[in-house]
């Protein structure tokens, strides 16, 4: 929750619920497990039963074109040797930026129904809402102004 917005958060968890090929990239191996580990658990009472690799070593990353949905995550150092490898179908995660790229190939994902969904962000929010801002020094008096800065420009 400090690398990834309530948001994106539930984007991923729901790419992994609809097993999808997700692809978590850091400069930080710990992140990496860590987020990985978290995911995985936020599909409980389900599992996930796909490939499974926190941290992908450079040779490896041929297996980022798998044909199956994949938990994996790359160091940003070996992300330049993979990006060729990279299957068009995947979700990119930067833990460090907060920042999510779709695949151009990547079928779109029903849409959540709206009362689960509010309901879900706003419990959330509630319990771990601050965690992101927080890390990032930000107090809520910032981050409202922030979001109403991009309200506006919306």
């Amino acid at each position: 929750f400090e690398c990834l917005d309530i948001g994106n958060i539930l984007f991923v968890w729901y790419a992994l619920a609809l097993e999808r090929k997700v692809l978590l990239v850091s400069s930080q191996y710990s992140i990496l497990t860590v987020c990985a580990e978290i995911l995985c658990s936020l599909l409980f009472p389900m599992q996930w039963s796909h490939l499974y690799i926190p941290i992908l070593p450079r040779f490896l990353s041929p297996m980022l074109d798998a044909p199956m949905p994949y938990l994996c995550g790359i160091s940003r150092d070996n992300l330049p040797y993979a990006v060729a490898d990279i299957n068009e179908e995947t979700i990119v995660v930067d833990l460090d930026q907060n920042v999510i790229t779709i695949g151009s190939h990547m079928p779109e994902l029903p849409p959540i129904p709206y009362r689960r969904r509010a309901k879900l962000e706003l419990a959330l929010e509630a319990n771990v809402g601050n965690v992101f801002w927080n890390a990032r020094g930000l107090t809520k008096k910032k981050v409202a102004k922030i979001q109403r800065l991009g309200n506006e420009s919306a």
